[in-house]
């Protein structure tokens, strides 16, 4: 019997609601994986924090010189080195804004890719000059992901080190698209909608979602976007988003949650940058989800199939 494990990390009193809600969730749609929180009370048990100080931090003039570990390479240390003590199979990696929703069936029951991964808004990023995916439909997030193959972690984490923008995200990148690594990989929630591969065969539409393209096949518009030192200032203040009109259109289905384009989202994930936001803009946007753009289907969802408790009947605060 194979066995598989899921870290979920998050810290700072900022994140004590919201990651209750990612584990709680978790936990009551995957009994069968072996669940590790690592935050405040316990970070400093494992490996992985004693080496994160021990990194040699560089200033690089031409941003590809490694720059030191951070917080999100960190989070992969962490997995790695829990699914090496435990000799897990597989091991799962969620971030702390997650809702999980439905048994996650397309990690747990594909053993034969060593990445499993999922999307992310449908942009292009580019870190150090260079672009890290091939086109915008597939831009991966390393807030939900799932790994057959300890040493794929391994390699994000150093590949991250010459991401000073994107971090872990880079690094997860560049290590399924740059060419250099030979890693099989899936993305199980993609594309969003149907393609065809670059030989020509026919790529259908996936049925379902793990992260953030829950919001649709969208990216934030340029307008919310803060480009001040480069002229283009935002024209919304930071807690405003455009998700409203597409989240007000999620519905339940045999107890399942939908998107609006009929896909079953079997992972929520906030994507607000929510562990650098600054505290007031933090509890903004939380309440604008709670608020004004989560419809009361679905929060009733998260309330009886999610165990979130009355997260989402309450202002949040911290």
């Amino acid at each position: 019997m194979k066995r598989i494990g899921c870290l979920i990390y998050f810290y700072g009193k900022r994140f004590d609601e919201i990651g209750a809600c990612a584990v709680s969730s978790f936990k009551k749609h995957n009994p069968e994986v072996n669940l590790h929180v690592v935050g405040d009370d316990n970070m400093h048990l494992y490996s992985a924090t004693q080496y994160l100080e021990k990194i040699t931090e560089t200033t690089d003039e031409n941003k590809h010189t490694p720059t030191s570990v951070n917080s999100g390479a960190y989070k992969f240390m962490l997995a790695l080195e829990v699914m090496k003590k435990n000799n897990y199979d597989k091991m799962i990696v969620m971030g702390g804004d997650t809702i999980t929703c439905a048994r996650l069936d397309e990690f747990l029951d594909d053993d034969d890719h060593d990445i499993l991964a999922t999307l992310d808004y449908p942009y292009m990023p580019r870190d150090a000059g260079r672009f890290l995916c091939p086109n915008d439909e597939s831009h991966l997030n390393a807030d939900v992901i799932c790994f057959n193959n300890p040493k794929a972690m391994a390699d994000i984490v150093r590949e991250s080190r010459y991401c000073p923008t994107y971090a872990e995200q880079g690094g997860l990148n560049l290590v399924v698209w740059s060419g250099k690594y030979k890693y099989s990989y899936k993305v199980v929630d993609g594309p969003y909608e149907d393609s065809y591969r670059p030989d020509g065969w026919p790529m259908p539409a996936s049925p379902v979602l793990y992260n953030v393209r829950s919001k649709g096949n969208i990216s934030l518009p340029l307008e919310y976007q803060d480009h001040a030192q480069y002229g283009y200032p935002a024209k919304f203040p930071p807690h405003e988003k455009p998700w409203g009109p597409h989240l007000n259109r999620f519905y339940v289905k045999d107890e399942k949650l939908y998107n609006k384009d009929h896909k079953q989202i079997k992972v929520w994930h906030y994507c607000e940058g929510f562990g650098t936001a600054p505290e007031d803009v933090f509890k903004k946007i939380v309440n604008n989800y709670i608020h004004n753009w989560f419809n009361d289907e679905t929060k009733k969802f998260f309330k009886e199939q999610c165990d979130c408790g009355d997260f989402f009947e309450k202002d949040f605060t911290f």
